[in-house]
């Protein structure tokens, strides 16, 4: 009886062992196809890469490991290959499977940039950034994050959406002010409200110069008279600021443009037939 609870405990130990070792044969060959993927991404063969990681990722126990691997694979397919849709499927698999907090977070953020960044489908996008607006804890990140969905509001049409959401964050903002009443200026402008839009963009230079130089907000009031079809406020203001708009070479050229629409504009003196 002794020997038979023996050989029992034998068997069962020897069994225990081929399966540790049937484990770590596994994944040794996982590490081994990430470091072969490695090699394959110094030399740009990315499509090998993916193979190998793909791989890696199959044969992968620790979850820890194996979000590490699908979200390299998702990343090569979004920056390298350019194949956003199977992107999106990986990073939709991580948010599922995932034990990664913080990988699942990201995955959610990837999918939101994907769609607006990459295949601009801007009514999709608005979607994952409102369910990632609530995920995120990071005031920073939260202001840039609601900028987005303001701009989505705008691309699609929802001028008055997009104000609406932009009035509501914009009081409270810290980090992005600049960045929203540019975007409100924007959209005045789409919805045609061009005295309402300059208004907007005087309130950025007031606040900082330096933005409103930097970002070239000169040439874009000048723009908006000119939609406007105010071509003598267009020439007038950028007159008063020449010396503050970088490319001179552009300044010149649309002085002289303007001054072309001015001469053809109905109803203005010399007005050529």
């Amino acid at each position: 009886m002794m020997k038979i609870k023996l050989a029992k405990k034998s068997t069962k130990l020897f069994t225990l062992l081929l399966m540790a070792g049937a484990i770590c044969a596994c994944q040794s060959r996982a590490e081994k196809f990430f470091h072969l993927a490695q090699e394959k991404i110094e030399q740009r063969q990315f499509l090998d890469a993916v193979d190998l990681l793909e791989n890696s990722a199959e044969l992968e126990k620790n979850n820890r490991l194996w979000s590490k691997t699908e979200f390299e694979i998702a990343r090569i397919l979004r920056f390298e290959i350019h194949d956003y849709n199977k992107a999106l499927l990986v990073y939709r698999e991580l948010i599922l499977k995932s034990e990664d907090a913080s990988i699942r977070l990201l995955s959610q953020e990837a999918i939101a940039e994907v769609y607006f960044e990459n295949i601009q489908d801007y009514t999709t996008a608005v979607k994952e950034y409102l369910l990632l607006e609530s995920l995120i804890k990071d005031p920073e990140k939260l202001e840039q994050i609601r900028l987005k969905i303001a701009q989505c509001y705008r691309y699609t049409g929802s001028f008055k959406t997009a104000l609406e959401y932009i009035d509501v964050f914009l009081g409270p903002a810290k980090y992005e002010k600049n960045a929203f009443l540019k975007l409100k200026a924007q959209t005045f402008t789409s919805l045609g409200q061009y005295d309402e839009a300059v208004k907007n963009y005087h309130l950025i230079l007031a606040n900082d110069a330096k933005y409103f130089a930097d970002e070239n907000l000169y040439v874009v009031v000048a723009m908006t008279y000119e939609e406007k079809q105010d071509y003598k406020a267009a020439i007038a203001y950028l007159t008063h600021n020449k010396d503050k708009i970088k490319d001179q070479s552009y300044y010149d050229l649309r002085i002289k443009r303007l001054n072309e629409k001015l001469v053809n504009k109905p109803f203005t003196k010399g007005v050529r037939k």
